[in-house]
Formats: C-alpha cells, sequence, structure tokens
C-alpha cells in the first residue's frame, strides 16, 4: 500500500499549483533561516517528532529536508497516520539545481 507521493524537483512548481500543497521544509531553524524555497513553511522533523504533529489532513503536504532522506521517512510516517503527503526527491539539494539550471539555461526569458 502506497503511503506518500513523490515530486521530482523540476515538477515542483505545478505540483504546488495543482494540488493548493504547502510546502514544508523539515530542516533546522538555522538551516531554513539560512536559505529556503521561497513559500516553504519550517517544521523541523525534530520538533515534530518531539511535540507532536500540528499538521492539516485536508491539504497536500509537500515536505523536503537537505538530500530527500528525512523527508521520505517522515512521509512514509505521515501517510500511515492518514496524511496526504508528498517527499521531494533529492530535497533542497535537487531543488537549487533545478533551479540554477533553470536561469543557465536561458528558461527564464
Amino acid at each position: 500500500m502506497k503511503t506518500f507521493d513523490i515530486v521530482y524537483a523540476s515538477e515542483l512548481d505545478k505540483t504546488l499549483r495543482e494540488t493548493g500543497g504547502i510546502l514544508i521544509d523539515i530542516r533546522d531553524r538555522k538551516t531554513f533561516r539560512k536559505e529556503h524555497w521561497p513559500g516553504a513553511v519550517n517544521k523541523p522533523y525534530d520538533e515534530m517528532e518531539q511535540q507532536g504533529l500540528r499538521l492539516p489532513k485536508n491539504r497536500k503536504l509537500i515536505l523536503y529536508c537537505e538530500h530527500g532522506g528525512g523527508s521520505m521517512q517522515l512521509a512514509r510516517n505521515l501517510g500511515k497516520e492518514g496524511y496526504q503527503v508528498a517527499t521531494v526527491v533529492g530535497g533542497y539539494e535537487a531543488m537549487k539545481k533545478v533551479q540554477e539550471n533553470y536561469f543557465k539555461n536561458g528558461q527564464n526569458v
């Protein structure tokens, strides 16, 4: 039984538009403050484990971490609890590469 979806970094913006999802950065607060994806909210993995979950079940949750492993584990757990959830394959690093390629290839024109 599939408990979560995967989203490729190259499809993130489209997926957010189509689902009305919430983009959640599960990295620690210091890392989030340093840099994060526009529109993302910060819900650190450690804090969610300690304080319990305060996330809406009526919207798609799209999680990312630095490289994708942590968000995949959390997505699996949330999916088992009935959340509509997805994880970004490759995490923030993959998201940054997609953005860099977009501008390098002149697709922003």
